[in-house]
């Protein structure tokens, strides 16, 4: 997956951000979170960055992954 960085599994003890499941292509988003980061494993990750874990792809999205179809 080009631009998909790979990563290891969510570890407990570290810091990830909210995993939420895919979305209707429209959401409703607090504009205090309109630059919010995204963390996976203490690593920290913008808005649009996707990451790969299991074959399951995130897109960071307003300090939340949100699960893509890549």
């Amino acid at each position: 997956m080009p631009g998909v960085k790979p990563v290891e599994p969510a570890a407990p003890g570290k810091k990830t951000s909210q995993i939420l499941g895919p979305t209707g292509g429209e959401a409703t988003v607090k504009m205090d979170l309109q630059d919010a980061k995204c963390y996976w494993n203490d690593a920290e990750f913008f808005q649009g960055d996707r990451i790969s874990v299991n074959d399951e792809c995130y897109e960071c999205s307003f300090g939340r992954w949100v699960s893509v179809e890549d």
